[in-house]
């Protein structure tokens, strides 16, 4: 029986993403919290600033998830517990740079909202109001 090789860089990548993870504030649902892009942030792909927060969510949940802010133009994106994107959003609308993302979960778990701020130096710099809320059918 042959042992199947996985390259070195997909399990740091994946180490990496599972400690983190735990690292991560947590987001309550129904509750805002307060951030900061610093320069002390973690630098984001697009070359603004990043912050991950821990969302517990359940099965067939829908969830509505907002980030505003008057400094940055933020963007969100949804992690599954598996570290798939599960939905993404940059703006509301035409004249609105805010993010929010509307999606329903088809599994339980501990999910990642990352923030990352658009720009770079000064622009990827300052506060946003991340807050995710329950939607109900009733």
């Amino acid at each position: 029986m042959r042992a199947a090789l996985v390259p070195t860089s997909l399990i740091l990548s994946v180490l990496a993403f599972g400690s983190a993870h735990a690292a991560d504030p947590e987001l309550a649902m129904g509750r805002s919290v307060e951030g900061r892009f610093d320069r002390s942030a973690r630098p984001s792909d697009g070359g603004g600033r990043s912050q991950d927060y821990r969302l517990a969510l359940k099965a067939d949940q829908l969830v509505a998830i907002s980030a505003k802010s008057d400094d940055v133009d933020p963007v969100l994106i949804l992690f599954g517990p598996d570290g798939d994107v599960v939905s993404q959003n940059d703006d509301r609308g035409d004249d609105d740079t805010n993010a929010l993302i509307v999606t329903s979960v088809g599994a339980s778990g501990t999910y990642t909202v990352r923030v990352n701020s658009l720009g770079s130096g000064e622009d990827a710099l300052g506060a946003f109001t991340l807050k995710a809320m329950p939607i109900s059918d009733d």
